[in-house]
């Protein structure tokens, strides 16, 4: 069923009030800070990665824009670490620091996630659902001084760190799950949140309208921005968290079904733990999945891995 042109036009409306909320530039809130606790650990220091000189065009393109929206600063800090980039889906990379030997001294915060499964039936049953999409959501969160200096990055312009939450440290998703938690307090009948992922659903169309008012209103009040065009406005079915969900329904895409069907058949314990990880998300369609799964969740365990190990060497007269 699509928008007639009245709840198009109130959409419109709706939308047009809350234009600075729609950035592609992020926001900066107030509501939470990031920490990074280390505890008595000295200070680690890793060299830069060997980049291609197309990465390093790359690296250098994305630092002059952090330094220009000030997400990061030059540094002088005793921490470093390297730098990465990962390809998006969209095709833009994501600029990323390998955190790992920070995160291996930092203390965890161990705040809850919520279960995906929960969020997608309350989704499932509604007849409107919204959803949006926080701009480069973890930017929107500051650092505070002592963790800006652990955040240091080295790279072949130099040191600097970051003013605000960079991807790849450890306690990330609980600093951003705690947030959009305390977004949304009091509004769990019609909206929910898993990360930068909100989703706002309702029963009836004036419903959701009111329910889209408070949710952009916390939104700007908090001094966050939505990426308009990864957003889904008063539509019957969306998709969220890789899935299909609206109307009474709760499906998998497509896509990930066929990613799945055409796995190659594992080698090695890693892969078959990729795929378990991958057919996993979609359990919840497969009758009896433990059962048909536990041959391959076997081959995960230690002790199973080791014997194979040992049987491998066997068989090739070591």
């Amino acid at each position: 069923m699509t928008l007639g042109h009245m709840q198009l036009q109130q959409i419109q409306e709706l939308c047009t009030s809350y234009a600075p909320t729609f950035s592609a530039t992020p926001g900066l809130t107030e509501r939470a800070y990031h920490s990074i606790d280390t505890g008595n650990a000295h200070p680690i220091r890793v060299q830069p990665y060997w980049v291609s000189p197309q990465a390093k065009t790359a690296i250098e393109r994305e630092i002059q824009d952090m330094l220009q929206m000030g997400v990061i600063r030059p540094s002088e800090s005793a921490w470093a670490s390297p730098v990465v980039l990962v390809p998006k889906p969209d095709g833009e990379i994501r600029f990323c620091v390998d955190y790992r030997k920070l995160n291996a001294v930092t203390r965890p915060d161990n705040y809850p996630m919520p279960h995906t499964d929960e969020l997608l039936e309350k989704l499932g049953r509604a007849q409107f659902i919204s959803t949006l999409d926080l701009t480069k959501g973890y930017w929107q969160v500051p650092l505070d001084e002592s963790a800006k200096e652990r955040s240091a990055f080295t790279t072949h312009l130099g040191l600097y760190e970051f003013n605000v939450f960079p991807f790849g440290l450890r306690n990330a998703p609980a600093t951003f799950q705690r947030l959009v938690d305390r977004l949304l307090a009091g509004l769990g009948e019609y909206a929910v949140a898993y990360l930068d992922d909100v989703a706002i659903f309702s029963d009836s169309w004036a419903d959701h309208l009111e329910h889209l008012q408070k949710v952009f209103e916390r939104i700007r009040e908090a001094g966050l921005t939505v990426k308009a065009k990864k957003c889904q406005i008063g539509l019957n079915r969306v998709i969220y968290l890789g899935h299909q969900v609206g109307q009474g329904t709760i499906s998998p895409l497509q896509a990930k079904v066929d990613a799945i069907q055409k796995w190659p058949v594992p080698k090695s314990k890693k892969q078959v733990q990729s795929f378990l990880g991958l057919a996993g998300y979609y359990r919840r369609f497969v009758p009896q999945y433990s059962q048909i799964a536990a041959p391959l969740i076997d081959l995960t365990k230690k002790e199973t891995a080791k014997c194979c190990s040992v049987d491998r060497k066997v068989s090739e007269g070591l």
